[in-house]
């Protein structure tokens, strides 16, 4: 699951929210930044932090979601 976009390394350059297949990532038009809005979509794809060219996603492949047992 996605784990943190490091605002320090953004760009802004929208890669991640534009290949994002399940629509996890917004973009913050004031701050020029990505954020993550929908964390419990995230399918653990590995596209956002794979083509980041600032290398500013990480996601972690040990962080499951969470369900409740009903």
């Amino acid at each position: 699951m996605i784990q943190e976009i490091n605002v320090q390394k953004c760009t802004g350059c929208r890669t991640c929210f534009e290949v994002c297949t399940k629509d996890v990532l917004r973009f913050d038009e004031a701050k020029k930044k990505a954020y993550i809005a929908y964390i419990v979509d995230c399918q653990t794809c590995y596209n956002c932090e794979i083509n980041c060219p600032s290398l500013a996603i990480y996601v972690d492949p040990m962080h499951h979601k969470k369900y409740l047992p009903w």
